[in-house]
């Protein structure tokens, strides 16, 4: 069978997770070979066979002449370091969004070798319909203000979301948002005011966090990222994630609510259009097998290693307003 007839043949580095499970039954929905899985332990038991799949222990195991792509679905702080192995060995990569907790993590990813070139960052809002819609009416108009509301379900803050090196909801959810909404604009944001509270789980990091931004050519981008216990009526990724994003610009305002896009135009013209709930997996796995055929990816080693500056300094600002004492 010749390298195009067959199906891609994909690892799946920390298959055994929610993040990894996930990303693996699309890439076998969207016709690649899920080849082989990486877990330490057990747990990836069930869903090897399921796949066909071989489970191997460490990313030292995975053969680079025998895969087409390596996918990473990690705990944040030890994506870059893994990463950066597989680059440096000649894989070509698609990982888990952010690119790292921090910017030292990002560095690491940096230096390695064809990290411009060989990385896809798994960020999923840009597989959504109408995400294209959006950006074109964003560049085409002069925005004035994006307001985000980002709310990710969830019953407890545990394991891994609960390490303060993972950087809290900001870094975890709200780069999502933070990602498409940079990408809009050039330069880099400055941030004016932040305020973070873990009251809602009582974890020992950020879990709801609201925060303003300003770019240098003037769009101001207001960010409210938080995990919530309740379920909203209406949501992303199987209903377990809500987002609005509010665009206003001199001549318009455009509203993208889940799976709904609405458009107010200045001289009273109004247009909406509703989309069917999308697969953000599947629709990511078929741009990624595509990014394997020599495309380019949906988002670079650049652009993330922006949002996670982003992201950094809203954390940082965070902490800072934390240790301010208030005023007798």
């Amino acid at each position: 069978m010749t390298r195009s007839a067959r199906p891609l043949r994909v690892a799946v580095v920390g298959a055994a997770g929610w993040a990894g499970s996930r990303p693996a039954r699309a890439f076998a929905k969207a016709g690649a070979s899920v080849t082989h899985l990486v877990e330490k332990d057990g747990r990836a038991a069930l869903l090897a066979p399921e796949l066909g799949a071989q489970v191997v222990p460490t990313v030292q195991e995975l053969p680079v002449d025998d895969l087409d792509l390596a996918v990473v679905a990690l705990p944040t702080t030890l994506q870059p370091a893994i990463c950066a192995d597989l680059l440096n060995r000649g894989f070509r990569v698609l990982t888990e969004k952010p690119l790292a907790a921090d910017a030292e993590g990002a560095a690491v990813l940096a230096a390695a070798s064809g990290a411009n070139e060989r990385l896809m960052v798994g960020y999923t809002l840009h597989q959504h319909p109408a995400v294209e819609i959006l950006s074109q009416w964003v560049r085409g108009n002069d925005v004035i203000a994006v307001n985000v509301r980002s709310v990710a379900r969830k019953d407890n803050i545990d394991s891994w979301r609960a390490d303060p090196k993972e950087g809290g909801v900001a870094v975890v959810n709200g780069i999502h948002a933070i990602e498409l909404v940079s990408s809009w604009f050039e330069g880099h944001p400055d941030v004016r005011a932040t305020s973070a509270s873990n009251s809602l789980y009582g974890s020992a990091v950020p879990e709801h966090v609201l925060s303003i931004l300003d770019f240098p050519r003037g769009p101001v981008f207001s960010l409210q990222s938080y995990w919530s216990p309740w379920q909203e009526p209406q949501g992303l990724n199987q209903g377990d994630w809500s987002l609005t994003i509010d665009v206003l610009a001199t001549d318009g305002r455009m509203l993208w609510s889940n799976d709904s896009l609405r458009l107010w135009n200045r001289d009273g013209g109004q247009h909406e259009q509703d989309f069917g709930p999308s697969d953000l997996f599947l629709r990511q796995a078929e741009a990624a097998l595509r990014f394997c055929a020599g495309g380019m990816p949906a988002v670079t080693f650049a652009q993330a290693l922006r949002a996670t500056q982003i992201a950094d300094a809203i954390r940082k600002a965070a902490a800072s307003e934390a240790r301010q004492v208030p005023a007798p």
